[in-house]
């Protein structure tokens, strides 16, 4: 599952061998740091996703709930415009899904 958060983006999956875990993974470290402090951050320097964390899925549910109840904006991008970087992304992202809506409007 891919999250964007307004700290930055996430996927999360199911850990390939420990059945009770998820593997977080992010392309950098800080949304990891910020949703799951004092995890410690695997780095793979050939992986598409180069930053992940392995958490068991008790601890990742209350974080999600966490971040949804923490939403109190009306703009997701607006919320993020500080990191302007990641706000650039947010944008292209948000311009591909309207294309995506406008191709299933169409067919």
């Amino acid at each position: 599952m891919w999250i964007f958060t307004k700290h930055g983006f996430i996927s999360i999956v199911q850990h390939n061998s420990i059945a009770d875990h998820f593997q977080v993974k992010s392309r950098e470290p800080g949304p990891l740091k910020k949703l799951w402090p004092g995890h410690e951050i695997e780095v793979i320097d050939w992986a598409d996703y180069r930053y992940r964390i392995t958490v068991h899925k008790d601890e990742v549910y209350p974080v999600i709930l966490r971040v949804v109840e923490d939403i109190l904006y009306t703009s997701f991008k607006n919320e993020c415009e500080m990191d302007e970087d990641y706000h650039y992304v947010l944008t292209r992202i948000w311009g591909l899904m309207y294309n995506y809506q406008n191709l299933m409007e169409r067919s």
